[in-house]
Parts: structure tokens; C-alpha cells; sequence
């Protein structure tokens, strides 16, 4: 261990007789006492022991230690306050940098600055592998999350989330929501604003993250918000009102769920597009060829809008019910001309906000977060 340079400004009143002046009259002014400031840390410290920074002819009245990469390192104070000692694992590879304060028994005030390095260290292999709806030149919707995976179980979910950041060029309240060990989740309170950049960072580079684990490296993505795209598809009514940008682009006359089955019931809630087919082949959910009510249909203009079966698509031969009722097993049927005009202008995380069904979606079919409250979503996190 050594002792690191210091900065020192100590603030006194001295009353200083001249060299060749006349003997002072008076009482006597003692000279002050100056404070002392050490750090007691190693040239390359260890990030998991303690270090400490002490005072004599004086007590400690304030010490902050900050990493580069802003974090705040905590500690305690010594029951006389001439000493505080580091808690805690410090980020590896990384410097920190000390401000402390120390007082004397007469006021004088002594300031101090001093920094060091830790020592690196190897990771371990956590890292993210993928995020989710970010692909380079895509548009996504004013409801989309971000969904962030691991390349390993988080050892400790808390410190992981602390080192999560998302950043938006129009600003919104957000949080995460773990739905595995390996997977977390990002929402916003309400809607994305359209047409801006949302920046996710995970700051793991060095950064201990509990057990064994010491992150590998960091990784940075960017989400593109396109228009705000939001789709009302009222089943009671058999019309969806598209808005693009808050005006309405197309109202579009749909045939939802018939319920002759509970499962072709299309779902209430808050549906998000999750993808795209030009076909798709739709299969009954649950039977196999030769069960009554087993079907195999192609369609075109396939919009995916949960996991369970939900599109919105062409369906020319239930262009009669259109508007009037609901006769399909689920999907949103329209017009092949409407389909088509739909699925161009979809983004996944559009919203389509389904109403006047028996059947409420589960939250966790498909991207149905915004199935919860916010309140709801945020009892997820981990903070």
C-alpha cells in the first residue's frame, strides 16, 4: 500500500509580524492547525478489498469516491471520523476519483483530490446477444420494448438492471421488467413519441455483477421510432380505425372471432405487430389433420399481432361479414385491398388496441405488455 499525492488547500488567518517592523502590540494569535488528508490504497487496487482515506488534526466531514464511469462507490465513517472505509465491489479496470473535506478543533478547512486505478479484471462471459426489435434500417412503433437477452443467467438481477440504460431523444419514463434469469424487458409508461432514436446501453465492461461474474464488454444499440402508427379495432362495431401520426389514415371493415370456439374468440387488449408475411399458411391452433374443425388456409398479407394465432389478413371470402360479423377463428379478417394497405404501413410494435371481446389476452402472449398497468409492469423490476 502507498500513500497517493495529494491536493491540499488549507484555508487559514495567520497574522504574519514583518521582518524588519516594530515588535506587535497585543495578545498573541496562535498558528492554525492544519488538517492532514491521506489515501491508503494500492497502486493497482484490488476492486473487491476496502481502501480508506484518514484525517489527523482533524475530522472527516465529507468523502465521495466516483468511478469514470460515474458510479459512487459507498462507505463508513470511524466512530471518531478520522477514518472511512470503502464497502462493497468497486468496477474493475476502472478510475475512481476521491474529494474529501477535513476540519481542525479551530476551523481550519483542509480539501483534498486524489485518484487511482483498480485492477482489471477478465470477464467471465456475461454479455447481451441480442435485443430485440432492433434491426439497422428498421422503423419500429410507438409501442415497441426492448427486449434484451443474456448470454447467461444474471447472477444477481438487481446489479445487472443498474447497469442497463435506455436513452430517448424525446424523453419518457420507462422501466424493466425480468421475465427469466436470461431475459429482461422494456417498457414505457405511455406511448414512444414518434420519428426519434432510442439508445440502449449495458455498461458491463469490468463491471462486477455478482457470484463469479465480471461483465465481458459493453454493448450499445439503437432503436428507430417511426410514425405512430395506432390501430382501434372495435368487434362490436366490425370496423378498425387506423391513425398514422394522430390522424386517421383508413377505417377498415374487419370480421373478428366468431366464438363459436372459446380459442376463436379474438382477444381484448393491447396487441402489438410483432411480424410480417406476404402468405402464411394458417393451420387450427391445437388439432391435427383429420380432428373435426381442423383447417389449413392460405392467406395473404399476414400481419402477426400476438403469439397465439392473432393476424390481421386478407380473407376474400368473408368479405359479406366485413363490417356486419364476426365469422373468423381469431384473426382480423379484411379485404385483400385493405390487408395489403395494412401490412405496408405496419411497423413492428404498432399497436392495435382491440376492444368488445369476452377473452382478454395474457400479458405475456406475444409483445402483450401493455396488457399491465404501469404500476403492474414495474413490480418486475428488479430495483
Amino acid at each position: 500500500m502507498k500513500f497517493l499525492p495529494v491536493r491540499v488547500l488549507a484555508v487559514a488567518s495567520l497574522l504574519l509580524a514583518g521582518a524588519c517592523g516594530a515588535p506587535q502590540q497585543g495578545a498573541f494569535t496562535p498558528a492554525p492547525i492544519v488538517p492532514e488528508i491521506s489515501l491508503d490504497v494500492a497502486e493497482a487496487q484490488d476492486p473487491t478489498e476496502p481502501f480508506t482515506v484518514t484525517a489527523v488534526d482533524g475530522i472527516l466531514e465529507a468523502v465521495t469516491v466516483t468511478s469514470d464511469r460515474a458510479k459512487t462507490v459507498e462507505g463508513t465513517f470511524s466512530e471518531d471520523l478520522t477514518t472511512w472505509t470503502s464497502e462493497g465491489v468497486m468496477d474493475a479496470g476502472s478510475t475512481h476519483t476521491v474529494t474529501a473535506m477535513a476540519v481542525s478543533s479551530d476551523g481550519t478547512v483542509t480539501e483534498f483530490e486524489s485518484q487511482f486505478t483498480t485492477e482489471g479484471r477478465e470477464g467471465s462471459g456475461f454479455t447481451v446477444i441480442d435485443v430485440t426489435p432492433v434491426v439497422e434500417g428498421e422503423t419500429v412503433g410507438v409501442g415497441a420494448p426492448l427486449i434484451v437477452t443474456f448470454s447467461e443467467p444474471a447472477p444477481d438481477r438487481k446489479t445487472v438492471e443498474q447497469n442497463l440504460k435506455v436513452e430517448s431523444e424525446k424523453p419518457s419514463e420507462g422501466a424493466w421488467r425480468w421475465v427469466s434469469d436470461t431475459q429482461v424487458i422494456y417498457r414505457t409508461k405511455e406511448y414512444w413519441e414518434a420519428h426519434q432514436t432510442v439508445t440502449f446501453t449495458a455498461a458491463f465492461d469490468g463491471v462486477y455483477l455478482g457470484g463469479d461474474v465480471w461483465g465481458e464488454e459493453d454493448y450499445t444499440a439503437q432503436m428507430e421510432i417511426g410514425a405512430a402508427n395506432i390501430s382501434y379495432a372495435d368487434l362490436d362495431t366490425h370496423y378498425m380505425t387506423v391513425e398514422i401520426d394522430g390522424e386517421v389514415a383508413k377505417e377498415i371493415p374487419i370480421s373478428g372471432g366468431s366464438g363459436a370456439e372459446w380459442e376463436y374468440y379474438t382477444a381484448t387488449g393491447v396487441h402489438l405487430v410483432m411480424e410480417k408475411f406476404e402468405t402464411k399458411v394458417m393451420v387450427s391452433p391445437g388439432k391435427e389433420e383429420g380432428d373435426e374443425g381442423y383447417y389449413e388456409t392460405p392467406v395473404n398479407w399476414a400481419t402477426r399481432i400476438n403469439s397465439s394465432g392473432e393476424f390481421v389478413h386478407g380473407a376474400p371470402w368473408s368479405v359479406g361479414s366485413q363490417g356486419h360479423a364476426n365469422v373468423s377463428h381469431g384473426c382480423l379478417n379484411a379485404s385483400e385491398e385493405n390487408a395489403k394497405w395494412f401490412y405496408e404501413i405496419a411497423q413492428r410494435g404498432d399497436p392495435v388496441e382491440v376492444v368488445g371481446s369476452p377473452r382478454e389476452m395474457p400479458w405475456d402472449n406475444g409483445w402483450g405488455y401493455w396488457i399491465l398497468s404501469f404500476d403492474e409492469w414495474k413490480e418486475g423490476s428488479a430495483l
